[in-house]
């Protein structure tokens, strides 16, 4: 689409919803066109293209808008539901080449672990409150990620945005007949086509005028507007969230719904903590029990069941608490003189959520339930006495109809008497305990006293066994030494015996007596 203004140049593409085909945002993108102060060129894909192919799909219709008479060489990169996390993706990959300006979410967010200030390219993120398929409980949490990165870093409320517009839907970033995978889910809204399609092309400009450095002082104010207006309709929501989703990991409600079971009337006796816990399929939910500190203290878990995914259509607010908390009668063992007052059932703490989330809520969300005649009613409780059926059978149960929504919570209620629920198993595990520690304590001690007997034995043989040797290695000692004492005596007796010959063999020589020289006892002969 040729731009119809004269002045500053810039274009933006388009991708539709994978229901939608590209035609039906042709409306939306002559308003935008119409109060754009831009000179815009707008291409609209035909179709959502596919991970491999939006790369060529993308530079295609590029290079149509230059073989049109755009002269730029970046453009603004919008989407539509599954096409924002499409256009969300592509920013993110090195294959656009440096070719984008920036990326516009249309009832999308980012998807993944992206994250708006780490994102390499200025992002919008729009939709409006009454969106079906990209609920605005999803949206909320975009919010507050922007609203924490502004402490830090003040421009991205111009940079990357989130704005939620009241009253627009989900269809009204398209037009004409849309199909089930969108009526099916979407709200009805309370504003024109044409009132969405303002609104829409508004905020849409504001952020590309900011971000091609033009009219920036109006496209600031258009912006921080924005900003304010998703502030109004978005902090009863982030309030309420808060009671149990939150850095702390504790259920505030969970506390409050302990205090209302437990309704002592002076609650400065005792002091409530919680702890939130993940659900799996395979554990057993515990069950803690009251003890005395300073104060008492009375323990409660919680597992809060969130939707496990992160895409659209699926509400992003828990889906239920399952909590265990301290009965009244049990701390009632512990402060036996303590006023206290009926204690809460769970149909009565379901009732007093409601009522609290109802308080929070803005008018316009106030009127929109009371206006439409079905209200939420909260059923007496299923009480069950096993703790195993708790577990398995607890979920809380909502039946919907023509005259409203049914919330029965299931509870558990122990028949053991006062005192002796988990008390009795723990002590009966206590003693199973001791009985085993003191089993093997004994064996220990046998045990110890064995190896000193045998310690004993085995120092006695060795000791024998050494005298032996000593015995032996002196014996053989005294042998071979008696025996070298011989030999010894032996070769000087040969010494002497042959010391005398010499001497006589001397003698006969000196005499010169021929005759003594051959006699036969000198051996000479």
């Amino acid at each position: 689409m040729a731009p119809n203004k004269t002045g500053s140049e810039a274009a933006i593409v388009i991708v539709p919803d994978s229901s939608l085909s590209g035609a039906a945002y042709k409306p939306l993108a002559n308003a935008i066109q119409n109060r754009s102060a831009l000179r815009l060129w707008v291409a609209i894909l035909e179709t959502i293209p596919g991970t491999l192919a939006f790369p060529f799909e993308f530079n295609y219709a590029c290079n149509e808008l230059l073989d049109k008479g755009f002269h730029g060489d970046k453009v603004f990169l919008a989407g539509h539901g599954d096409g924002g996390q499409r256009a969300s993706s592509y920013g993110h990959s090195p294959l656009h080449k440096n070719r984008l300006d920036g990326v516009l979410l249309f009832s999308s967010f980012l998807s993944g672990s992206y994250r708006l200030n780490k994102y390499p390219f200025p992002v919008l993120t729009i939709s409006g409150d009454l969106d079906g398929i990209t609920r605005v409980t999803k949206i909320v949490d975009v919010f507050e990620e922007l609203e924490e990165d502004l402490i830090l870093a003040p421009t991205q409320k111009y940079t990357t945005p989130v704005i939620v517009m009241e009253g627009i839907n989900y269809g009204q970033f398209a037009s004409g007949n849309l199909p089930p995978a969108v009526t099916g889910y979407d709200l009805k809204p309370e504003v024109s086509q044409k009132v969405a399609y303002d609104a829409i092309a508004n905020y849409t400009n504001a952020f590309m005028l900011y971000v091609r450095n033009t009219n920036v002082s109006e496209a600031k104010s258009v912006l921080e507007e924005g900003f304010s207006n998703t502030q109004s309709i978005l902090q009863p929501l982030s309030q309420v969230k808060a009671l149990d989703d939150n850095k702390e990991y504790v259920s505030h409600w969970t506390n409050t719904a302990q205090q209302l079971i437990v309704n002592l009337q002076d609650a400065s006796l005792v002091e409530f903590d919680n702890t939130e816990e993940t659900p799996t399929q395979s554990k057993s939910f515990r069950f803690h029990k009251p003890y005395h500190s300073d104060m008492l203290k009375i323990n409660s878990s919680t597992e809060v069941y969130f939707p496990n995914t992160d895409g659209t259509k699926i509400p992003q607010s828990p889906l239920q608490l399952k909590a265990t908390m301290t009965s009244q009668r049990a701390v009632k063992t512990l402060l036996p003189s303590a006023p206290f007052g009926d204690p809460a059932t769970c149909q009565d703490i379901n009732q007093d959520a409601f009522t609290l989330a109802f308080s929070k809520s803005s008018a316009t969300a106030k009127s929109r339930y009371q206006s439409k005649g079905r209200p939420i009613k909260f059923l007496p409780d299923v009480n069950v006495t096993s703790k195993n059926n708790w577990n398995q059978y607890g979920d809380l149960q909502l039946n919907y109809n023509i005259t409203g929504l049914f919330v029965q919570a299931t509870r558990y209620i122990s028949t053991k008497p006062p005192g002796k629920d988990d008390d009795y198993e723990l002590k009966k595990r206590k003693s199973a305990v001791e009985g085993v520690e003191n089993t093997e304590h004994s064996k220990l001690e046998n045990t110890i006293k064995e190896m000193e007997v045998q310690k004993t034995a085995l120092k006695n043989e060795v000791d024998t066994h050494t005298d032996k040797l000593n015995s032996e290695i002196m014996r053989r000692w005294e042998a071979l030494h008696q025996s070298t004492k011989k030999e010894g005596n032996e070769v000087i007796r040969l010494i002497g015996s042959l010391e005398s010959r010499k001497s006589e063999v001397y003698e006969v020589i000196k005499s010169k007596d021929s005759g003594k020289v051959f006699e036969d006892d000198l051996g000479l002969a």
